[in-house]
């Protein structure tokens, strides 16, 4: 990317600070488009960004140019180069994490009816990996990419009592939300949760980030080590939860069996 700042005066010190602050914009830009559900303006983007109006819309043609922002009449949307850089991420490569869990969410999606969902921990937040839903599933507004608070969800929880300690002080750190009247806020009944779930080896989350809305997970272990979390969700009513507990164990279980023969293999 090039300097926006090209005076010729200064250190090679001082330009190269110039460089890494355009940098660092462009990269502001394309983190302005993680939450965003539609296109956005020249003006939206900068607002979001923090950066001058001008600054944008020059970083902005570059981007385009790379291949990194697509416009679409005077409005901006990420273009296939994320697309293409993010399925070489790990866990989207053939045999890693999301590749071999597919197939078992899909056959889970099938047996419950309901909507499957596979993510990951990072920081005191999950990151939804993969999601299988149906036409005629409940509304689940959730998709890949897209981040949570670990406290309120069920995948969460699985992944924190079953991950280290220093996790557990990162999401106690980071506050524990209230988005329903039953989002678990104190931090003492937060942690007896986890220890349930230590023991039981599943987590629920009963309307905790969502009205209407319930959630079981079992935690995807690989090696000793949690890797990911599992979890099925639908209504609070009309399911057998006891059923759909099960099915959950056994997904995850087999994602667990996949992904450590697949791990080994690559040692």
């Amino acid at each position: 990317m090039t300097v926006l700042d090209d005076t010729p005066n200064g250190s090679r010190e001082e330009r190269a600070g110039r460089q890494m602050t355009s940098v660092a914009k462009a990269l502001q830009l394309l983190d302005a488009f993680r939450k965003a559900r539609a296109d956005m303006s020249l003006s939206e983007l900068a607002r979001r960004a923090d950066v001058p109006k001008s600054t944008a819309f020059r970083l902005l043609a570059e981007l385009e140019q790379s291949g990194f922002v697509a416009r679409n009449g005077t409005k901006y949307r990420l273009g296939l180069s994320c697309f293409e850089l993010g399925a070489r991420y790990s866990m989207c490569r053939p045999n890693g994490l999301r590749d071999t869990a597919s197939h078992f969410l899909s056959h889970l999606h099938t047996a419950t009816g309901l909507t499957a969902h596979l993510a990951v921990l990072d920081g005191p937040e999950i990151l939804h990996v993969e999601k299988v839903q149906g036409p005629n599933n409940p509304v689940v507004l959730t998709m890949p990419g897209q981040r949570h608070p670990a406290s309120c969800t069920a995948l969460g929880k699985t992944l924190l009592a079953f991950g280290s300690s220093e996790d557990v002080r990162t999401a106690l750190d980071a506050g524990l939300p209230r988005f329903t009247p039953h989002s678990i806020t104190d931090p003492r009944r937060f942690m007896s949760e986890l220890k349930r779930i230590r023991e039981s080896g599943v987590a629920y989350n009963r309307q905790e980030l969502s009205r209407e809305l319930v959630c079981v997970a079992a935690p995807i272990i690989v090696h000793g080590t949690i890797e990911a979390a599992v979890s099925v969700s639908g209504p609070t009513a009309g399911v057998r939860w006891d059923r759909t507990e099960m099915l959950v164990r056994r997904a995850a279980a087999d994602i667990s069996a996949a992904r450590g023969r697949n791990t080994s293999s690559q040692i």
